[in-house]
């Protein structure tokens, strides 16, 4: 009944910060492709685009292999989420932002509650929940796949110890599915996250001398990575086929975004701008009130029960992670330029301020330590924390600019289409692109050369096809941007494709006669590869899973 009563605590207090996602209406956020992206999703799923690669309307509707290369277990959900419900596509928007936000609290909780008991759970929740970098990347950022990351790591932290300590084959589920759902979420998170896991699952290890369990642990990964092999392998390995130097320079640039001691510990102030170079932004890069302040009374707690050799588990690793959460704080500011420098991998984060999500995983975590000092008092510091946490960024927890009027059909047609269609059209511009499109895609397939009339155009998300009465030899120019996958077929006969323009669109020259084209968009030898993996690590995992409970039944 207890853990019943604290589970309900967690969701009540959590229910502040999403208020606004419960009804009609929209917001403007920085990442104002959340819309656009399961309207892709969508039509991948229902003409059997699967796994989705390929989103016909993006690079202003000449194609873009965005989900080759960008997080899609959110937008998977989504799809999942407009199936199996009657929400509009925003409502499904809205939806998600709330599983992030309900996931990361019940996370946090679970991870907490082993080391700091049910109060503390609760405590590190709140202050994860209503970390101020929290709702500034669902809020003002619109940050769905990032949003997710910080949902999945408590996840991941809490089923790797528990894997350590109990070495059931059970838990080996959790950890395989945490890290499938990390690497199909968000690379950057990714990649940030994997030394501080890496530090600690070896730590519990040597802590715990659980060394019969690292074949379990190896086994989790495997099956974790196999099940996310779909997509992160052509991520991975096809990065050759797009333009990745887009992704780290110009605005993207490390170098001017950069957070100030007073952005991070004293500004309050918050606003929906852009990051420029400088302390002049107009958005807040704060890790928060009451967050950093706690972090002081942790760790004179820790020092107190170092001294008293008390809790010498929980103080050493609450010191861990308090040092990793001012590591993460400083990668925030000028100063650790040098680190920046030494590790060029670093320059793909692309925002330095990105680490103030592992800053407030560490604190708010850390700090729950506070209520565990005198367990008569615990319930009255718990309160009054969990009470300052709300209270002090309350403002935070709603859009800057929201309307209640804005519906489905407002984001899919005008304007606001079109600055869908054309937002981050660099971001995977393939090799064979001189330059990005600058304008709407031409809706019938056009001559180059030579003459006829083309007929019957349509075009899906993975295919197009037209009829052609050509007069005589003719080159015909498709409104498909070309990528690796792309095959044409003419007649019934593969033949070879070739780009043409600035742009590297797909063209196709036929002789004087009647033709059927066909275009077809096929996995290569990679991504095969990648699905075969995926198929295979999923099996493996449910006969796990099937074993496990049999075993725990016996048990």
């Amino acid at each position: 009944m207890k853990k019943v009563l604290a589970m309900f605590a967690v969701l009540v207090l959590t229910l502040p910060a999403v208020w606004w996602f419960l009804g009609s209406g929209y917001y403007n956020m920085h990442d104002d492709l959340q819309v656009m992206r399961i309207v892709e999703m969508e039509k991948c799923l229902s003409d059997g685009q699967i796994p989705c690669r390929w989103a016909p309307d993006m690079a202003w509707g000449y194609g873009q292999a965005m989900f080759n290369f960008y997080s899609v277990l959110p937008y998977y959900l989504g799809a999942l989420i407009r199936i199996i419900t009657p929400l509009t596509i925003i409502g499904t928007v809205k939806a998600l932002f709330v599983v992030a936000y309900v996931a990361s609290a019940v996370g946090m909780y679970l991870l907490s509650k082993e080391f700091f008991g049910k109060v503390g759970g609760i405590v590190a929740s709140v202050l994860y929940t209503y970390a101020p970098y929290h709702a500034l990347d669902i809020y003002v950022r619109g940050a769905m796949a990032e949003s997710f990351s910080l949902a999945i790591l408590p996840f991941l932290w809490f089923f790797i110890y528990k894997l350590i300590k109990t070495s059931k084959l059970s838990t080996v589920t959790g950890v395989s599915i945490s890290i499938a759902a990390l690497l199909t979420s968000h690379n950057i998170s990714t990649m940030i996250y994997v030394v501080p896991t890496a530090v600690w699952t070896i730590y519990w290890l040597v802590a715990l001398k659980s060394y019969r369990v690292i074949t379990k642990l190896v086994l989790s990964v495997v099956l974790g990575a196999g099940l996310a092999a779909f997509f992160i392998i052509p991520a991975v390995f096809e990065q050759s086929l797009i333009q990745v130097e887009h992704l780290t320079r110009d605005y993207s640039d490390y170098h001017a975004h950069f957070v100030s001691i007073n952005q991070l510990f004293l500004d309050r102030s918050w606003g929906d701008g852009p990051s420029i170079f400088g302390d002049q932004d107009e958005i807040s890069f704060q890790i928060g009130w009451p967050h950093w302040w706690l972090t002081i009374p942790a760790l004179i707690i820790c020092l107190y029960f170092f001294l008293k050799r008390k809790n010498r588990r929980v103080v050493i690793i609450t010191a861990i992670i308090l040092a990793f959460g001012y590591l993460s704080a400083f990668l925030t500011h000028p100063r650790s330029l040098f680190l920046w420098e030494k590790i060029p991998i670093l320059s793909f984060v692309q925002f330095p301020w990105r680490f103030l999500g592992l800053t407030i995983f560490f604190m708010s975590l850390a700090s729950a330590i506070v209520v565990t000092v005198y367990s008569r008092l615990k319930f009255l510091l718990a309160f009054v924390i969990i009470f300052i946490t709300i209270f002090l960024n309350r403002d935070y927890t709603w859009p800057v600019h929201f309307s209640r009027l804005v519906k489905d059909e407002e984001k899919l047609i005008g304007v606001a289409w079109d600055l869908q269609r054309k937002a981050a059209i660099l971001d995977y511009l393939p090799k064979t692109a001189k330059m990005a499109p600058q304008s709407g895609s031409f809706d019938e397939p056009k001559f180059i050369s030579g003459d006829g009339v083309v007929k019957n155009f349509s075009k899906g998300s993975d295919r197009f096809s037209f009829d052609a009465d050509i007069y005589n030899e003719s080159e015909i120019e498709i409104s498909v941007m070309y990528f690796p996958g792309w095959v044409l077929i003419v007649d019934g006969k593969e033949v070879e494709l070739k780009t043409h323009g600035d742009y590297g669109l797909i063209k196709v020259k036929l002789d004087a006669g009647n033709h059927m084209v066909e275009g077809r968009f096929t996995d290569t030898k990679i991504r095969s590869i990648a699905n075969f993996a995926t198929l295979i690590s999923g099996s493996a995992l449910l006969i796990v899973s099937i074993i496990s409970r049999k075993k725990d039944e016996k048990d």
